[in-house]
């Protein structure tokens, strides 16, 4: 029973507001200010949405830049302790070869 109330009770809502919406839209001047208005809506989302998408696109090569130098740096970082490296190791193999000659 209580079911058969509700889908009465949103039956008649829905109701309710489709005879609104038609009463609201046979007026011509009602009719043409919600098409401006929303017309206008949708032209500010679009902006917004274009002028986030550009600071977006902005901001990601900026990252995207220093991301780049960031690595750069960390690969000449890597080169020289190799470079490092070998020179230690011939170091060591010559002390290496010099204390088996005594």
């Amino acid at each position: 029973m209580a079911n058969s109330s509700g889908k009465f009770t949103l039956g008649l809502l829905l109701g309710a507001v489709a005879g609104a919406a038609a009463a609201y839209f046979s007026d011509k001047d009602k009719r043409e200010r919600f098409s401006e208005d929303f017309s206008e809506g949708v032209e500010r989302a679009k902006d917004t949405l274009l002028d986030n998408y550009e600071e977006a696109k902005v901001r990601y090569e900026k990252a995207r830049k220093r991301l780049m130098k960031e690595t750069e740096e960390l690969i000449d970082d890597a080169n020289e302790l190799d470079e490092l490296r070998e020179e230690i190791t011939e170091e060591v193999e010559e002390l290496q070869d010099e204390s088996n000659t005594y």
